[in-house]
Formats: C-alpha cells, structure tokens, sequence
C-alpha cells in the first residue's frame, strides 16, 4: 500500500497534490448538498466556489501584471477552495459579494503584504481575520462537519505525508485536543460532553493539512516547525479574545507566520542565472547569483519556480538540494537529467544567462550536527553527492575536520562528480568508492556503523534500502535526503 501511495504522489508536485485534493473535497460536498446530507443548496454552493475562484484568479492575474511577475494559477485556486471550505455558503446576491470581497482580500494580501518580496501570512487565514474585523464576512468552517471528515482525514493526510509534515500536522491535532480538554476542565465543564464533538464540530483536520502546512510560511527546520504548530494550536484553542475579538485559528496562523518571519529568510529570494556546466554524463550543474545575501546550512534544499509555457503535470516548482557551501558567494545546483525530461528541467536547461528566477524558500534537515566530535557515516547514491558536496565544502572552508566516512556510489566511474571538493584533505572526511551499497559492502567499507551518525542521500529506493541495511548493523540515528524527481 504504501508502494502505491509513494508512486502516485512522487508523480505530482505539492501544489498540485494540495489543489487536486481540496477540488474532490469541495465536489464531494457539493454532491453531498444535492443528495440531502449537508444542508446546504447545491446552486448556492455552485455558486460561491465560482464567484471565489473567478475572483481570485481574475485578482491574482492583475496584481501580477502590475507588479511585473508571472500568475501562478495554482496558488489562487488553492486559496479560492480553502476560502470556499471554511466561509458560509451564498445564498443571496450580497453574500456572493462578500466573497468576492475575501478573495480579492486573500489574493492581494499576496503582493501587498509582504517585506522584501517575501509574503509574510497564508493568504487564506490572512482574508478569514481581515473580513471579520471589517464585518464583511465571519469563517463558518462548515468543512468540519461529520459527513466529510473521513474524506478530509485521507485527502488531507496525501498531502501531509506528500509534504512530509504528517508529524507536525499530528501534533497540531494532539496539541489542539489537550488545550481544548484543559480549558473545558478550568471552566468547570465536564470533557465528556467535549470528546464526541472536537473533531466534528472544529476544523482541526482540515486546518492542520491545508492551512498550517502551507509552504511559503513555514518554517525551514523540523524542530522550529514543531514549535510553530504548538504556538499556533495553544493560540486557537485557548479561546481568548483581545479587544472584544475572538483569537481562531485563522488569528492564530497569521501570529504563527510572524514566528516563521523570525527563524527563516527574512526577504525573497530572487537569483540571476549565470551559467552551467557539464559534470559528468547527464548530470549538469547551475550556477546563480543571489541578488540579496542568502541565509542556509551545508546540507539544505530550495525550492526553485521556473515559469515556463505548457508545464507538464509536475509543475513548474521544483525542489533541489543545495550544492554550493554557504561561504561560497554563488549559488549551485547539481541536477541530473533524466530521458524523457521534464518540461521543468527542458526549460532550465534553455535559460540565458542573467534571467531573473525566484524561489519560495530555503528548507531542510539534512545538515551535520552541531557536536564536532559525532562520528559520521555518509553514504551518496548518484546525484544525492550534492548535500555531502556543501558540506564538505563547508568543513574546508571553516578548517573543520570532522570523523567521518564517505561511501559514494555511482552507476559506473564516470558518473563520478565533485571529486575537487571530496578529497579536499582539509574537512577529515574518509570517501570511498562504492561498486554496491549492500549491507555486506558496507559492512566492509565502515566496520563500526554502530558508533556512527548515518546520512544517507539519494532516489528514494536507495535510501530505503540502505537504510534499512545500516539499521541490521546497529545504526541507531539514521538522517535521510530523498531525490524524487521532484
């Protein structure tokens, strides 16, 4: 089962992952008002998902052209549906109008609210708190009622487990729950009449998948994502009101942004292309230059947007792991391209020098641990070297030697890349050629697995196996870099 799960969804970006889901969920309740189990009128509903979508669409479009940027599409569909899920539905000519309203609201906040070209609140949550307070239009959350959430519970765990922030969605919910039971019990209710309710009648399913885990405001690192989902589920839950306002979860998620403001890069991220270059075979690497100072660790990824016309199915943002070391003033992408490439790398492959591109952010776990004196393992399948090439770069440039072991595997010596960096004697890390990653060839090559820190980097079925092949050795603390294909 979850072979076919992984197939499926490395086959399709987040955005598109997030879109499609929130599409299903939206048509399930509409068929679900015209068979009599949601209460609601079915051209009604009709009615308020075009009036949000046009809206956002027709909003988002204009406020590109006037700042001079491409349309992303997806971005607005997906605001439109959330808009859609959480805000009463239209039943009367103003009420379709106050929808328009939160849309054009969501959409602008999008170019509007922003510092240094970086938005700062999920477009959603930010139209939810600003049309309440303007007495145009209050969040319902109709979406968190029980006839639909079995479908939210599987739609919208596809895009946590897609995102890989299941964890972080899962200690929302838990977080959320012991909050609500506590405030129950310092009010003298019994929790009794609270259990059966909790989920049926709050959106923490939906807001935990679609609304928390929006990607442009969260933060870079597991531990600070933890810490934003136990600020935002303490903030929703503990009903308080400032100034005569209820803080909701919607409130909440824009003081949980603000935290995601201070732990990442404060400001957008625009490179200009300056050139490429052949490594080996089919692995081709990009050099940009940041236009303003770019703040990562040795290890981290980014992801990239390349507007491009007629993108295939996996869209046109894409997520790379980051090569060059954070001491080094440009910044590199080593990318292997696959037959029949995607419309996305055709086009990356096709860019002229100092085009202007832009990414959402800069991410990821993958980095050596603070302790010096931890010994490592690390162990590269193919074009997974381009983590282990930023760090060792790193350590080089710091003077920092640490006791490591490098196991690099490639389909044949050519393919070899980066060699320069990785026997740079100046970072004490030990690389060795691997003809196979089998546990008995790691055996072999590293004979205390057990005392080491393993990373492991590369396609996703060389990390499962080589992970499950250092676990058999004794390995407890095992780090793991997924290349999908993204």
């Amino acid at each position: 089962m979850k072979q076919l799960v992984d197939k499926f969804i490395n086959n399709i970006t987040m955005y598109r992952l997030t879109r499609d889901t929130l599409i299903i969920l939206s048509t399930i309740a509409i068929v679900f008002s015209f068979v009599g189990i949601l209460q609601f009128n079915p051209l009604s509903m009709v009615l308020s998902i075009s009036v949000l979508v046009l809206v956002s669409l027709g909003i988002n479009r204009l406020f590109a052209y006037l700042f001079g940027l491409r349309a992303n599409k997806e971005s607005a569909y997906i605001s439109a549906l959330i808009l859609f899920l959480i805000f009463p539905v239209a039943d009367t000519l103003p009420a379709a109008i106050s929808l328009a309203i939160v849309a054009a609201i969501a959409m602008a906040s999008k170019y509007l609210i922003v510092w240094k070209g970086r938005h700062l609140f999920n477009p959603a949550a930010f139209a939810a708190v600003v049309s309440g307070l303007i007495g145009s239009q209050t969040a319902s959350w109709w979406v968190a009622t029980e006839p639909l959430l079995p479908f939210t519970i599987i739609l919208g765990g596809l895009v946590l487990y897609k995102t890989r922030r299941l964890q972080m969605g899962l200690l929302y919910i838990v977080a959320s729950i012991v909050v609500i039971l506590s405030v129950t019990i310092l009010k003298g209710n019994s929790i009794l009449s609270i259990l059966p309710v909790i989920f049926t009648s709050g959106p923490l399913v939906f807001f935990a998948s679609f609304m928390l885990s929006e990607p442009l405001t969260l933060p870079p690192r597991k531990q600070q994502r933890r810490v934003y989902a136990l600020i935002v589920a303490v903030i929703a839950n503990t009903q308080l009101h400032v100034l005569g306002t209820f803080i909701g979860p919607q409130a909440a998620l824009l003081i949980g942004n603000l935290y995601t403001f201070w732990c990442g890069q404060r400001g957008g991220i625009r490179l200009r292309f300056k050139s490429r270059r052949q490594l080996a075979a089919d692995q081709v690497e990009y050099i940009f230059e940041p236009l303003r100072p770019l703040h990562y660790v040795a290890g981290q990824y980014i992801e990239i947007q390349l507007p491009h016309t007629k993108p295939d199915k996996r869209g046109t943002r894409r997520m790379f792991t980051i090569a060059s070391s954070p001491h080094e003033t440009t910044l590199k992408l080593g990318i292997r391209h696959y037959q029949p490439s995607s419309t996305f790398k055709k086009a990356l492959d096709h860019l002229t020098p100092g085009t202007i591109l832009t990414a959402t952010g800069i991410y990821g776990d993958f980095v050596l641990p603070a302790d010096k004196h931890e010994k490592l393992l690390l162990i590269a399948g193919g074009i997974g070297i381009t983590p282990f090439r930023s760090q060792l770069a790193w350590l080089a440039s710091q003077n920092e030697q640490r006791d490591g072991v490098l196991l690099y595997s490639t389909r044949n010596i050519n393919d070899a890349i980066y060699d320069e960096v990785l026997h740079d004697g100046r970072h004490g890390i030990q690389v060795l050629d691997a003809a196979s990653l089998e546990q008995d060839d790691i055996r072999t090559l590293c004979q205390d697995v057990a005392q080491r820190t393993v990373y492991i980097s590369g396609p996703p079925a060389m990390v499962d196996s080589v992970t499950e092949s250092v676990r058999a050795l004794g390995a407890r603390h095992v780090v793991k870099d997924y290349f999908a294909g993204y």
